[in-house]
């Protein structure tokens, strides 16, 4: 990874540890997340008006991408809320913020571009899965298959395939509007363009999903009153991600900005800490050891 991507991606899994800070105490659901993402779209739509000469160049191939990112992260959204709601954060959490790193491993043998992955890199990556897994549990006994036999599994694993699906297409659609705009915009304003446009799409899935959920439909209107919380989540979700897609025109493989994410994980142990007095147990403290040594494996590579 450049410097460059380093940076960009520190500062976007700073804000994302902050955001988890700040959302704790707000019960997952489609409606918070379609609410969120309301906002994002709203608050950005004077982007959009400025950059409408941008727009116009954009051909079907990018659009279509478009469809589908917004599918992958509606889905992505619609998983992790249901998967919370059927089983605990610190089985849930790991497992979808993991997965999507062998997920892409495996895409990137499939789709031949795993020459682009160094061998450190790939160890790297194993290590922050296998540190992941490791960080939850308060007891080394506490690691048994039982306890990912269920319907919270199900529903994270599905949010990681979505998670690694959106990344991929992400990549490829940036990477053809950078080609599309050579020359007449910035990596930001394309990252910052295509997020925004991302928004706009996985909100007309989640409207679809929630036309279909009677549940989703009351917590919709219920969630109104809670609009200060709605619309920063919706502004740290977008300008957290608009970073990430930012960080992949300076990466050889998306793979490298999805492992250096993870270094949100042990920044979130470390506000945990010291601002809610998380208690730091054995398993925690060998997770987060075991996650920098692989972050810094995936940084050498």
């Amino acid at each position: 990874m450049t410097a460059a991507a380093i940076v960009i991606v520190l500062v976007s899994a700073l804000a994302h540890a902050g955001w988890n800070l700040f959302g704790k105490k707000v019960s997952p659901s489609g409606a918070f997340f379609w609410h969120s993402t309301l906002w994002g779209v709203l608050l950005t739509v004077p982007v959009l008006v400025y950059q409408h000469r941008l727009l116009s160049q954009l051909d079907s191939g990018v659009w279509w991408l478009v469809v589908l990112t917004g599918f992958f992260q509606a889905t992505y959204l619609s998983c992790l809320a249901a998967a919370y709601r059927h089983g605990e954060l610190s089985v849930v959490y790991p497992l979808a913020r993991s997965s999507p790193l062998l997920i892409l491993l495996v895409g990137a043998l499939f789709l031949g571009t795993a020459n682009a992955i160094t061998g450190a890199a790939v160890a790297g990556i194993v290590l922050i899965v296998a540190g992941c897994v490791i960080l939850p549990m308060q007891k080394f006994r506490d690691f048994r298959l039982a306890n990912y036999r269920n319907l919270a599994t199900l529903f994270a694993l599905l949010a990681a395939a979505s998670t690694a699906g959106y990344s991929i297409v992400d990549d490829n659609a940036t990477a053809q509007m950078r080609g599309l705009l050579a020359g007449q915009s910035l990596d930001a304003e394309v990252a910052l363009v295509f997020v925004i446009l991302q928004a706009w799409s996985a909100l007309a899935w989640l409207s679809v999903g929630l036309l279909l959920q009677k549940t989703e439909r009351r917590l919709l209107r219920e969630l109104v009153s809670k609009w200060r919380s709605t619309m920063a989540a919706g502004v740290l979700i977008l300008g957290t991600y608009a970073l990430v897609v930012w960080a992949m025109a300076y990466a050889d493989d998306v793979s490298y900005v999805v492992a250096f994410r993870q270094i949100s994980i042990p920044i979130s142990v470390a506000l945990g800490w010291y601002f809610l007095g998380e208690t730091i147990h054995a398993p925690k403290i060998l997770g987060v050891l075991t996650i920098l040594v692989g972050l810094l494996l995936v940084v050498l590579g």
